[in-house]
């Protein structure tokens, strides 16, 4: 198979990522002009491997590289000439790896594909790559990239919920009388408020992704840890998501001021609750958009029909008291000379 390296700012969509993204059922994350965007103007610049068996794409690797000094600086990282890592993570995901193969692809050849990555990526990033990082590493994964002499530690895990109901009250009504009681309470109160409009849907050209931006760089920087920096999405980012189909947004807004947002990777069977954002209530925000929202996302899905929805890592308590399965995973730091 035959592999090629990839700065999706720079080079072009290659021949048939389209055709492997939409027949593998990925969804608009794996978009080349949405990862693009993702790190426009970004210190995080994105590296993806793309692995061809003949004129087929068979399987694909998301990833981006960070300096190691001050990452969150602004100032963009610069290859061959200071210290690097290179984080296998794609904006806005927070679910599973960010690779994926076809099923043919068997798990010995992807354990060597992703090895003939690493190499890749070394020789391109050059004498400052310190190692790679593997997050959102579930069990499954786990055994194509951990080895000997890496570092593996519990990272925060994922969650989702299996939507084994109709309605959307047959999901509330699973849950604990406590939870069900506050979350009837809160969905009727955002409902009721006669200053908040809610908005959702797809192709949502009515919203500013400057704007969203702004607020996602906000609620991004209450998040980010030191071994886990996140680099704000930009605006281009949200503008190329506002105009896509397979693309939905819930929006909160008083007065026509956006106070909080929701976005939806769209897909059949599985779809992904992507970026979340809202101001506090001190800033003018408002209590309980976080718990409407995902009753908003799970009646969607069930409509859809839908037969589970992923809805990321974070607030995990929250998540699992709203039926949520808690899905555990690992991150994997592989130092520069165990590469490969």
């Amino acid at each position: 198979m035959n592999l090629s390296v990839l700065d999706p700012c720079r080079d072009p969509e290659p021949p048939g990522w389209e055709e492997f993204r939409q027949a593998e059922g990925l969804t608009a994350i794996w978009a080349y002009d949405v990862i693009a965007a993702s790190s426009q103007g970004s210190w995080a610049r994105p590296l993806l491997g793309v692995f061809h068996d003949g004129g087929r794409v068979v399987g694909v690797v998301g990833a981006v590289y960070i300096g190691l000094r001050r990452p969150a600086s602004g100032r963009m990282p610069r290859p061959r000439r200071e210290p690097l890592v290179l984080d296998v993570r794609l904006p806005g995901h927070s679910n599973e790896p960010t690779w994926h193969f076809g099923a043919d692809v068997p798990p010995e050849v992807r354990r060597s594909l992703l090895s003939q990555f690493e190499r890749a990526a070394a020789r391109l990033l050059g004498w400052g790559l310190a190692g790679v990082v593997y997050r959102m590493v579930d069990e499954p994964h786990l055994p194509l990239v951990a080895r000997r002499s890496a570092i593996t530690r519990d990272s925060p895990g994922s969650t989702l919920l299996r939507l084994t109901w109709s309605t959307t009250e047959g999901w509330i009504s699973s849950l604990s009388k406590n939870r069900r009681k506050t979350l009837r309470r809160q969905i009727t109160s955002i409902a009721q408020a006669g200053d908040l409009d809610v908005r959702e849907g797809r192709t949502r050209l009515d919203l500013d992704p400057v704007e969203m931006a702004e607020l996602n760089r906000r609620h991004t920087a209450r998040l980010a840890a030191r071994f886990d920096p996140r680099a704000p999405l930009p605006p281009a980012y949200f503008d190329s998501l506002l105009r896509r189909d397979d693309v939905s947004v819930i929006s909160y807004h008083s007065a026509e001021r956006l106070l909080a947002f929701g976005i939806v990777y769209e897909h059949p069977i599985s779809p992904v609750s992507g970026p979340w954002a809202a101001l506090r209530p001190e800033e003018g925000g408002r209590k309980d958009l976080y718990f409407d929202v995902h009753a908003r996302i799970v009646r969607r899905a069930i409509d859809a029909g839908a037969k589970q929805v992923l809805f990321g890592r974070g607030r995990v308590e929250i998540k699992t008291s709203l039926g949520f399965e808690y899905v555990p995973m690992r991150f994997v730091v592989v130092p520069r000379w165990a590469m490969g």
